[in-house]
């Protein structure tokens, strides 16, 4: 057995940075446990919460409505994008302003999303 000799001001820096790296590691923990990771869903959580048919939710991939990755056969779809999609097309039944009805026929119609191709 190998013995190691060093002054107690070395061993105090030492344990100080030891406790450092936990303390790192204990932080890094918690942020992982306690939700940051982004929340995937499957086609049929997608379906529920959107209350659309399978047709309509390819037809929303299809057009680029909603970001999706594909893992072998199953499409996924990350939960903040569908709240964006459902944010975007909400459509307010107390709005009694003319821009805000304006809003609302564009959306209603689908003729906002080609208004903002164009431009």
């Amino acid at each position: 057995m190998e013995v190691i000799l060093i002054e107690k001001s070395d061993f105090d820096r030492l344990v100080g940075h030891i406790e450092e790296i936990a303390e790192h590691i204990r932080k890094s923990e918690s942020k992982k446990s306690s939700g940051d990771t982004e929340r995937w869903i499957s086609n049929k959580e997608a379906m529920e919460i959107l209350g659309v048919s399978p047709r309509t939710l390819q037809r929303y991939r299809d057009n680029g409505y909603i970001p999706f990755s594909k893992i072998g056969k199953n499409c996924r779809y990350r939960l903040s994008d569908i709240e964006r999609v459902l944010e975007a097309h909400m459509i307010d039944g107390t709005e009694e302003k003319p821009d805000g009805l304006h809003r609302q026929y564009l959306v209603r119609t689908r003729k906002a999303d080609k208004r903002k191709k164009k431009t």
